[in-house]
């Protein structure tokens, strides 16, 4: 290898830098439309790169050798920057390869004009400019994904912490709040159907799960849902007006999700506040579903507004079951008995002692026995409507309380 010839060569070229800039800035801007669409703020940081990157390829050149690791970590700085800027991967390796070319060209020019043997010398530096340009897009490329990563993780974690602010109110004045939601790509402006759902699986992955259902679920393409997990439970808030046969929705959803989901559903309501009451309303309808161990997989929130009232007033619901159930509650306790059990499976077998009895695996004559002690304990009477009304009241209503003492 003639290393005089390759000097000449590096030093012509050095020699030309300001024009090595020019073209290769010029050649960006050009073929590379996502950076001109950036506009001035990136053209004096771009020019600036393409000068550190050309002295580095001198120096390389110059010397032999591959790049360091310092002068790497400025390269790839700012790969991070052209991802923070949004500037996509394949624009960004474009650039660096376009950088490449153009040094090739005004090296070969200066290998022609060489008065040395220079051969050997453009081969060396052909290889040289081939492995550096290996070498940076290889790194570029890490540190783009980096930054990207870190990016998306530093979004997420603003969009959860905006739908927070969103499902439990926020001090922020609505305005601000829709403004954010823009930022999001949601239209707070629409109605909302809200689901709040469980289903199998790892939480990791059903916030991607019922988002992908929902949105086949769409009408239309542009519909995307908002979907976020918090804890064990999935909501999920669709905008009404795309999806055909509100009423249908979570059944088709569930269909898509391949079963095994139950969802408390409300809405569809309108504006920041009704999202925020479809959101709990839904929240407390699968509460309540799941407590009562209703038919699932759906349970609406306007279906269940008599189990929404023994809620409200808990001392007196106390004081309700105290009054129906409490003799029954005490000798279950003190016998582990099943009397409480025996009045939900005569009631959910509309009054046949017989299917009360298959629901519990005892012969109808037990069963029998055992609501003549309900109304022997209680005083109230199986034959009088308005006593089994209140009876049935009282026996959701401690479901309900001792659901909400699990939680």
């Amino acid at each position: 290898m003639s290393d005089p010839a390759r000097l000449a060569i590096v030093d012509a070229f050095l020699g030309r830098l300001d024009e090595v800039v020019d073209r290769c800035s010029a050649a960006i801007w050009d073929t590379v439309p996502s950076y001109g669409r950036a506009g001035d703020p990136l053209r004096e940081d771009v020019r600036d790169a393409v000068r550190a990157n050309v002295a580095a390829l001198a120096q390389v050149l110059s010397e032999g050798r591959e790049l360091r690791r310092e002068e790497l970590a400025r390269i790839e700085a700012v790969g991070a920057r052209r991802a923070e800027a949004g500037i996509p991967l394949d624009d960004v390796l474009h650039a660096y390869r376009t950088v490449s070319r153009v040094c090739w060209d005004l090296l070969s020019e200066e290998c022609r004009r060489s008065r040395h043997d220079a051969l050997e010398a453009t081969i060396v530096l052909a290889e040289s400019v081939l492995r550096y340009t290996d070498q940076i897009s290889t790194s570029v490329a890490e540190a783009y994904a980096q930054a990207q990563r870190a990016i998306v993780r530093e979004q997420e974690a603003a969009r959860r912490e905006f739908l927070a602010d969103l499902l439990y109110g926020t001090d922020a004045s609505p305005s601000d709040v829709l403004e954010k939601a823009h930022t999001f790509g949601y239209d707070l402006a629409l109605s909302y159907i809200a689901l709040v759902g469980c289903g199998p699986g790892p939480d990791g992955g059903k916030e991607t799960v019922l988002a992908a259902a929902a949105s086949r679920v769409s009408t239309l393409a542009n519909a995307d849902p908002i979907v976020i997990q918090k804890g064990d439970q999935t909501i999920a808030l669709l905008p009404s007006e795309p999806f055909a046969e509100i009423g249908v929705v979570p059944e088709k959803i569930v269909v898509e999700l391949g079963g095994g989901w139950l969802f408390g559903m409300a809405g569809p309501e309108p504006g920041l506040e009704g999202i925020r009451r479809a959101y709990l309303e839904a929240r407390e309808a699968l509460e309540i579903g799941m407590a009562l161990e209703l038919d699932g997989p759906v349970f609406r929130f306007d279906d269940l507004l008599l189990y929404h009232f023994l809620k409200l007033e808990q001392v007196l619901v106390k004081r309700f079951i105290d009054q129906m159930l409490g003799p029954l509650i005490a000798y279950d306790d003190r016998r582990n008995g099943d009397l409480l059990k025996t009045l939900e499976s005569y009631f959910a077998a509309d009054g046949s002692v017989k299917l009360a009895g298959e629901m519990l695996f005892a012969h109808p004559h037990t069963v029998t026995y055992r609501l003549k002690q309900v109304e022997r304990l209680t005083g109230w009477s199986l034959r009088n409507p308005e006593d089994k009304l209140r009876l049935q009241l009282a026996l959701r209503a401690h479901r309900l309380t001792g659901a909400r003492r699990e939680q």
